[in-house]
C-alpha cells in the first residue's frame, strides 16, 4: 500500500511537467498576435512597407521608409502596443545629402514655419545626416514638436535630436512683448522690421528675464534696442546676445 500511494504521489508531480511543454505554442500564438496588432497600428502609405516580427515583448521593425518622421512614427506606434516593451529598428531610409545641404533644407524649413516668431529662437546644426535642434519657442502651440515633425520629414535626415524649451506663459512675459512690440514699431529705428514675420532680431521673454539675439544694422541700433527693452516694465534682466551686420 505504501508503494501505490509513493507512485501516485510520482504521477501527480509529473502533470505539471507536461503543461509546461505546451507553453512554446502558446508564446508562439502570444507573438504572432502581437505582429498583427503592430502590423494593424503601423496604417498609412508611409509605413505600408514596414515588416513586423515580434520575440517575446521585444518588436523587430524593418524595410524602407521615405523619410526620419515615418521612422520615428513606426516605433512610437510599435510601442503603443500593450504587450510590446521594446523595439529594434532595421528601417532604412534614403541616403543622405551632404551636410550643407541638409542644413540649407532645415534653415528653410524653420524660416518658412508659419508661426516662427520674433519672439523665438531656433538654433540647428547638422552631423553626417543627425540633426540637433535647439532654442526657445512662446508656449501658445506645441511649436517644438510641429518643427521636429517638420524637419523629420526632410528627404535624407538620418535622425533629429530636439531640445527647443517652451518659454513661461505667464501673463507677465505676454505684457513684456506686447510692451516691446509697440516701442519697435512707434521707433524710427525699428520700423523697417516691426512688420516682419521674422525680423533679424529676435527677443526671449522668460519669467521676466530677456535675452537679445540676431542682428542689428549698427551701434545706434544697438544701443536703442537695449534702452527700449532696459526700460519696460517688469523686465528683471537684459542679455545682449545681438552682433551687427556691419
Amino acid at each position: 500500500m505504501r508503494l501505490m500511494t509513493f507512485a501516485a504521489t510520482i504521477v501527480t508531480l509529473v502533470l505539471p511537467v507536461s503543461v509546461l511543454m505546451e507553453r512554446p505554442g502558446e508564446a508562439g500564438q502570444a507573438e504572432q498576435q502581437l505582429e498583427r496588432e503592430v502590423q494593424d497600428s503601423l496604417g498609412g502609405r508611409d509605413l505600408e512597407n514596414v515588416e513586423v516580427a515580434v520575440q517575446g515583448s521585444e518588436a523587430s521593425l524593418s524595410g524602407r521608409v521615405p523619410h526620419y518622421w515615418a521612422k520615428h512614427q513606426a516605433i512610437e506606434r510599435a510601442l503603443e502596443v500593450d504587450g510590446i516593451e521594446t523595439v529594434s529598428s532595421e528601417l532604412e531610409l534614403p541616403t543622405p545629402e551632404s551636410d550643407a545641404d541638409l542644413a540649407e533644407a532645415v534653415a528653410k524649413v524653420v524660416q518658412r514655419y508659419v508661426y516662427y516668431t520674433q519672439w523665438d529662437v531656433i538654433n540647428g546644426r547638422v552631423n553626417q545626416g543627425e540633426v540637433l535642434l535647439s532654442g526657445w519657442v512662446t508656449p501658445d502651440r506645441d511649436k517644438a514638436g510641429e518643427l521636429f515633425e517638420k524637419v523629420a520629414k526632410i528627404t535624407g535626415v538620418q535622425y533629429v535630436e530636439s531640445t527647443i524649451q517652451a518659454l513661461s506663459p505667464s501673463s507677465t512675459d505676454r505684457r513684456i512683448r506686447q510692451s516691446i512690440a509697440r516701442q519697435l514699431r512707434s521707433n524710427m529705428h525699428f520700423e523697417r522690421i516691426a512688420s516682419m514675420k521674422n525680423p533679424p532680431l529676435h527677443i526671449i521673454v522668460n519669467n521676466g528675464h530677456v535675452r537679445l539675439v540676431g542682428y542689428v544694422q549698427g551701434q545706434i541700433e544697438m544701443i536703442e534696442i537695449q534702452r527700449i527693452v532696459g526700460q519696460t516694465r517688469d523686465v528683471l534682466k537684459v542679455e545682449n546676445e545681438l552682433q551687427t551686420a556691419q
